[in-house]
């Protein structure tokens, strides 16, 4: 018999007050409803989507132990949804794409090497420094390739692996799988290793998530719809009762074996909070919870998921704000070592904790916006340059100076002809490091440059080598680490650290005159748009004069050969005439302006041109975004029906801080990592309290 969990043990002792840390690189989500965007390798490096321009197309690595981040590939698709396990990531995108890579070699490569081990043994080391890292980002930029399977969005990816202590089931799968659950009310099985489709079962309605049982038998999916739906894998069969066999080996499906409604789910239910988002499967395989959009979270006996007659049903709960906008489960993880715990993300702020050992009786909540309770870090990114060495060109002469009396006074006293090993690896300091990478990153933008068809930068090179002796003609560019390795050529041993000082200091100085020009070309680029920003908002402002709603129909690619219903809900949303769905769409209006909260009519045609509300733009980039945010609006609407009918829609047009974004646990599930909008945050479990749990009393 199921037990309602309304009533808990409120705990404190699950995670720890101290340490807390808030890292300040944030997970951006374009989907109101998809919040699994989160995923780790390892106990320290966590991987998340991250972009400019909207358009989260890079994904990021970050290494808590460092304090870095750095991209590791670049997508084709902006992704709804992304996993990270056991050295894969996974990521799925609007249009069915789907992208599978390897990490966990190179993480584990490049996460504990030094400063100075990342450094190569060369004779000539600023050009096998520039050599080594142009290999590594040319991997790094690279796009990974996708295959698109299914015909609309992929909601969301789990991934699953033959198991390593326990058995497999008769008939699992002996290769690593991804899980894909599309909006083309499918679910298809696709192998890591070949990225082809091994299974794929069809359902009545959009499909949120798939998910396999550590054992392989059981395949459990939920949508948008009040089902739980549940399947066994078993041998495929003819109507005849005959397996079906290939090379003397049966072959196997997935056998549905029925649906389980759940609680807080209703049949009728059209509203924007049906369905369920979130699903999970105990370490063990013991038990599996599934979380609705209600905020209530159901657990079930693993078991009698495929015995008919029987309930699998153990328990059900709530979050900490059921029925609300903000209490919705977004994701939902099982912690994978012994520490025994189901964590939860809650729409916006808050995580829940909850205790297996206790029958999921004791809980805890996390409040992401207490910000006193963590430590703030700041994160580098290894892909940038530190803007000083930007902006102050004296002290980078002076670092170089520095850097050149170091090495004369070092190898000072040797004989004429004697190389000392440690000449070329002497640990750098931070400022000497920071030098060096500024050399890499110009020699990587070159090369970029010139592999286009860029000849801008060849010319200003070439005439700089010119200017200063060089060889080049025309708009060949000669480099100065090859100047210098000719010069180290024909010159003797004893004048070799001289020479190398000055060309080093040459070099460096041409390569921050250099960057230093592209800035001011950027921010001349910039000045033009802001210009032709303020063009297009006078344009804007003169067409609204004369139709208030042409320009805002034509943005949003709204024209009159679209269908009689698909014309009235736009006329509606447009004139706001529906004063009684308060808590449904707002007028399209507010997405350009900021309406009078006292009046819910549209605005009259202003007598004067400076009260014109797209006189009140701030810059043509904001325009954009809001066009682009109302093309999305209505893209949404006309992708689910349930939405015309009820004419009730509120998605998150503005993300808030605190808004969650995926949750995944360390390898040993000792540690915790939550993505919000605002950041990455970092819980630790309390092991020590958890080495007690349950107590035992002697009678």
């Amino acid at each position: 018999m199921a037990v309602t969990g309304d009533v808990y043990n409120s705990t404190e002792n699950l995670i720890l007050a101290k340490p807390r840390r808030h890292f300040r690189a944030g997970v951006r989500w374009h989907h109101w409803q998809l919040r699994s965007l989160l995923g780790t390798d390892g106990q320290n490096v966590v991987y998340f989507p991250v972009g400019t321009d909207q358009r989260n197309v890079h994904v990021q690595r970050l290494n808590t132990k460092t304090r870095e981040t750095e991209s590791v590939k670049k997508l084709s698709f902006m992704p709804r949804c992304l996993v990270a396990r056991k050295g894969w990531v996974c990521c799925g995108g609007e249009l069915g794409q789907f992208s599978a890579f390897r990490v966990g070699e190179e993480a584990g490569r490049g996460s504990d090497l030094q400063p100075d081990d990342r450094l190569p043994l060369s004779l000539d080391l600023p050009e096998a420094i520039s050599s080594s890292l142009a290999e590594a980002l040319s991997d790094k930029n690279m796009v990974v390739r996708s295959n698109v399977f299914g015909k609309d969005r992929v909601n969301c990816i789990t991934l699953w692996f033959p198991p390593m202590l326990g058995e497999a089931c008769e008939g699992a799968y002996d290769q690593d799988v991804a899980v894909l659950a599309n909006n083309d009310s499918s679910v298809v099985v696709v192998s890591l290793r070949d990225q082809e489709t091994l299974d794929k079962i069809q359902y009545p309605d959009y499909m949120n998530r798939g998910v396999i049982s550590p054992d392989g038998r059981v395949l459990i999916a939920i949508s948008d719809d009040p089902y739980l739906y549940i399947h066994e894998r078993r041998e495929k069969k003819g109507e005849s009762g005959i397996s079906f066999r290939v090379a003397d080996r049966p072959l196997y499906e997935w056998a549905p074996c029925g649906r389980i409604q759940l609680k807080s789910q209703s049949k009728d239910d059209r509203s924007d909070s049906r369905g369920s988002f979130a699903a999970c499967f105990s370490s063990t395989g013991r038990y599996l919870a599934v979380g609705t959009q209600y905020g209530t979270i159901s657990i079930f006996d693993t078991a009698a998921l495929i015995i008919p007659g029987v309930d699998p049903l153990l328990m059900t709960f709530t979050t900490s704000r059921p029925n609300a906008e903000h209490g919705a489960v977004r994701d939902m993880a099982f912690s994978p070592g012994p520490t025994d715990l189901l964590a939860w993300t809650e729409d916006r702020g808050r995580v829940g904790i909850a205790d297996i050992r206790t029958g999921f009786d004791s809980r805890q909540i996390l409040y992401l916006d207490r910000d006193d309770d963590f430590e703030h870090v700041d994160v580098t990114d290894r892909n940038t340059i530190d803007p000083r060495l930007l902006e102050r060109h004296d002290r980078a002469e002076a670092l170089l100076s520095n850097l050149a009396d170091t090495l004369e006074t070092r190898h000072a006293g040797q004989s004429e002809g004697q190389e000392s090993p440690g000449r070329y690896n002497v640990p750098l300091s931070p400022e000497e490091t920071a030098v060096l990478e500024a050399i890499q990153d110009f020699r990587r933008r070159q090369d970029q440059y010139n592999n286009s068809g860029s000849t801008r930068i060849g010319r200003e090179s070439s005439s700089n080598n010119n200017g200063n002796g060089g060889s080049g003609t025309g708009t060949s560019t000669r480099s100065p680490w090859a100047e210098r390795a000719t010069r180290s050529a024909l010159t003797p041993d004893s004048a070799r650290p001289r020479e190398r000082t000055a060309s080093v200091n040459q070099a460096v100085n041409e390569i921050l005159d250099n960057i230093r020009d592209q800035r001011e070309r950027i921010r001349d680029s910039q000045e033009r748009m802001r210009a032709r920003g303020e063009d297009y908002i006078t344009t804007e402002r003169r067409r609204y004069a004369g139709n208030p709603f042409s320009g805002r129909a034509s943005g949003l690619g709204i024209t009159g050969s679209g269908s009689s219903e698909r014309r009235a809900v736009i006329s509606r949303l447009m004139s706001n005439t529906n004063p009684a769905s308060t808590g449904g769409w707002d007028n399209v209006e507010a997405l350009y302006d900021d309406p009078s909260p006292d009046s819910g009519d549209p605005p009259p045609d202003p007598p004067d041109e400076t009260q014109h509300p797209l006189f009140h733009f701030r810059s043509f980039a904001d325009a954009q975004r809001r066009l682009h945010r109302a093309a999305y609006l209505m893209r949404e609407w006309d992708e689910n029906p349930s939405r015309r009918i009820f004419g009730t829609y509120t998605p998150h047009i503005r993300p808030g801080p605190y808004d969650t974004a995926g949750l995944s646990w360390s390898e040993n599930g000792d540690v915790l990592f939550v993505g919000a909008e605002n950041g990455i945050y970092e819980f630790r479990v309390n092991l020590f309290e958890r080495k007690l749990s349950p107590s035992i009393t002697l009678s």
